[in-house]
C-alpha cells in the first residue's frame, strides 16, 4: 500500500504510509482553529541523509510575491510549530495521527527541510524564487536551524528528482 497526494497538478509520492503524514487533510479534520495555516504534507526523506520534509504545492508563479511568500512561511511554520509540539506530546489526539516515521522524539532531531513546488517555473526562475522564499524565512532558519540550501522552490522536474514525485513507484 502508498499513498499519493494530488495537489496542484502533480501527484506526490507515492509514499509509504509510515513516511508521511498528509497534514492539510488532518489538520483540517481537528479544532485547531480557522486561521491555522497549512502545507500540504510533511514526510520523511529517506534518500540519502533522513530529513524531514515541509511541501507546499501551488500550481502558478506569484505575481504579488511579498504577500505569497509571507502566506507560505506562515503555512510552514505553523506545521513545523505544531508537528514539533505534537512529538513533544502536547497534541495527544494529534500525536495518534502521525505515521510512525514521523512521531519519534528523535525524528525532532532530522535536518529540517522546506520546498515550494511550482510545476512549470523554468529552471532560470528557481534560485532567485529560492532566494525570495529564504529571505522570507531568515530568521526562522536561524531559529530552527535549517540549512540554507534546505529551503527551495522547485518545479515538476526537480521535484521528481528530490524523490517527492514518483517516489517508490515503477516510474
Amino acid at each position: 500500500m502508498s499513498i499519493s497526494i494530488i495537489e496542484s497538478g502533480m501527484t506526490f509520492g507515492r509514499f509509504a504510509p509510515s513516511d508521511v503524514f498528509e497534514f492539510e487533510k488532518i489538520i483540517n479534520t481537528m479544532k485547531l482553529g480557522q486561521h491555522v495555516c497549512k502545507v500540504e504534507f510533511i514526510v520523511r526523506d529517506v534518500s540519502g541523509n533522513a530529513a524531514i520534509v515541509f511541501v507546499e504545492a501551488k500550481s502558478s508563479i506569484p505575481r504579488e510575491s511579498d504577500s505569497f511568500f509571507a502566506d507560505i512561511r506562515l503555512k510552514m511554520i505553523h506545521a513545523l510549530t505544531i508537528w514539533f509540539t505534537a512529538v513533544c506530546g502536547r497534541h495527544a489526539q494529534l500525536m495518534n495521527l502521525i505515521p510512525h516515521n514521523l512521531d519519534k522524539f528523535e525524528h525532532l532531531r532530522l535536518p529540517i527541510k522546506m520546498y515550494l513546488v511550482i510545476p512549470n517555473v523554468p529552471d532560470q526562475y528557481l534560485q532567485p524564487l529560492s532566494d525570495k522564499f529564504r529571505q522570507f524565512l531568515t530568521v526562522d532558519q536561524k531559529i530552527w536551524a535549517i540549512g540554507h540550501s534546505d529551503i527551495q522552490v522547485l518545479n515538476e522536474p526537480r521535484a521528481k528528482k528530490y524523490g517527492l514525485i514518483g517516489r517508490n513507484s515503477n516510474e
